[in-house]
């Protein structure tokens, strides 16, 4: 008598075979190495070091400002502020910059005192009455400069004078971009008379 096992309408449960990794089948999904994916974390930083080389130098160099070799001559008399343009922004300049601060370098044979303003819609060659050019004159520090301004010096002297006042900087923000930069006339021969 055939065994329950051995019974034709019967089949014994088989368990599917196991692939080895050498065998036939669905192939397996490499694991990138370790190599591969040091080689990819390495490319990664090279171009975020690019990318933010790029975005260092851009807001470092912005468009360079308007100079000129002009030089100008400016007469003055003691105990009276004579007011001398420096830099005037053309009415296209096209830009909106904030003025960090300007620095003015003087050479003279006695002490003046020299100071940077911001002329708001108006030009000074030199005068001792700047209010007939400019809509307003402030320092210009934290002031925003546009097509139209411009930078004049204040100077004053008690006593007879005689100053050569060097090209002025610029330190000023455009959007992301910064930078400090030589702008306007090249010098101001200023010459200060005594009063009579």
């Amino acid at each position: 008598m055939p065994s329950a096992a051995s019974a034709p309408g019967r089949r014994r449960a088989e368990r599917p075979e196991r692939r080895r990794p050498g065998g036939l089948g669905a192939p397996r999904i490499p694991r990138p190495s370790f190599q591969s994916r040091g080689w990819r974390i390495t490319g990664l930083v090279v171009a975020l070091a690019l990318v933010l080389t790029w975005l260092v130098w851009y807001a470092r160099t912005p468009d360079h400002l308007p100079v000129s070799a002009k030089v100008v001559n400016a007469n003055g008399v003691v105990g009276t502020p004579l007011y001398v343009g420096m830099f005037a922004a053309p009415a296209d300049l096209g830009r909106t910059i904030r003025i960090s601060g300007v620095k003015v370098h003087t050479t003279s044979d006695v002490k003046l005192e020299v100071t940077p303003l911001l002329c708001r819609r108006g030009t000074i060659g030199v005068t001792t009455q700047p209010g007939q050019f400019c809509a307003d004159l402030v320092n210009p520090e934290g002031e925003r400069l546009v097509g139209g301004d411009s930078i004049v010096v204040r100077i004053e002297s008690a006593q007879a004078a005689l100053a050569v006042v060097d090209r002025v900087r610029i330190a000023y923000r455009e959007d992301i971009r910064w930078g400090t930069q030589p702008a306007g006339n090249q010098q101001a021969i200023v010459t200060i008379a005594g009063r009579p």
